[in-house]
């Protein structure tokens, strides 16, 4: 599987999401034209990424994030340059979670 981080470091955020997108609609345009027409909707993972760099990818389009660590989406979701630069962002929680993070999820942001 092709995995845009590998290649972020040394081309730049804007040229792996558009790289990504770009196999999204070839994905879409290969598609059976029975199912119907929902644009797939791309979650970033930005898990171990600084700030700069979920701003810099919201900057050019991208809107929706995944963690799968509750602290560290906990720490993102309320990251004051975050929140006051990328005002329409989504956050998904990706992957299991455990019993005792729940209440931490669900009552310190919104997902």
């Amino acid at each position: 599987m092709w995995r845009a981080g590998s290649m972020s470091a040394e081309l730049g955020v804007a040229f792996a999401l558009r790289a990504v997108n770009e196999r999204v609609q070839q994905a879409v345009a290969r598609r059976p034209r029975d199912l119907p027409a929902i644009q797939p909707r791309l979650v970033a993972v930005s898990k171990t990424k600084p700030a700069d760099m979920v701003i810099e990818a919201y900057s050019h389009g991208q809107r929706s994030f995944g963690e799968n660590y509750v602290q560290e989406l906990l720490e993102k979701a309320s990251n004051p340059k975050i929140l006051s630069s990328c005002p329409e962002i989504k956050w998904h929680f990706i992957g299991h979670l455990q019993k005792q993070n729940v209440n931490k999820l669900m009552g310190r942001i919104k997902l």
